[in-house]
């Protein structure tokens, strides 16, 4: 399996009064500008998935609808497992992606700290191990769920310069 990892852009600062429910806090302008250009980058990089999943908050969202229309990925699927932040959210989501054909490209589309937890143990058995993707940030991976190589893990300001 390849995996991409893949935290959502920049986001509106919380806002109770903007936004009562958090879920629906959008990208701002320069976050989704910003990973419109990772987009493009990535679609040179790694020009295809065979699957996007993604939380259905606003701001990941977005994030997964700039793939679609900038990488040419695959148009998304919503996952409620992708939208908890929770570290106990890992099991079900390995659980899931366990599922999935081993030659499968898949992307997954979400938020912190689950995304960091998730990489980390996708990659060791050490629960000592503990990743944090930043905004915008892409981590890809290799192998059999639970015995992943983590092949890189670029930020973008490192895309936006490749």
């Amino acid at each position: 399996m390849e995996l991409f990892v893949i935290r959502h852009a920049k986001a509106a600062d919380r806002d109770p009064e903007r936004w009562p429910d958090d879920a629906l806090r959008p990208l701002t302008r320069e976050g989704a500008r910003e990973f419109e250009r990772v987009a493009r980058r990535i679609r040179r990089w790694r020009p295809g998935v065979d699957l996007v999943l993604s939380s259905g908050w606003t701001r990941a969202w977005e994030t997964a609808s700039i793939l679609q229309a900038h990488a040419r990925w695959p148009k998304p699927v919503r996952t409620k497992l992708l939208e908890t932040g929770a570290a106990d959210g890992v099991a079900p989501i390995a659980a899931l992606l366990a599922e999935q054909p081993i030659d499968a490209r898949i992307a997954v589309v979400g938020h912190e700290p689950v995304l960091g937890h998730l990489v980390s143990a996708l990659v060791s058995s050490d629960a000592g191990l503990r990743l944090e993707l930043r905004k915008g940030s892409v981590a890809w991976m290799r192998g059999a769920p639970g015995a992943m190589e983590l092949c890189g893990l670029l930020v973008p300001g490192m895309l936006r310069k490749a």
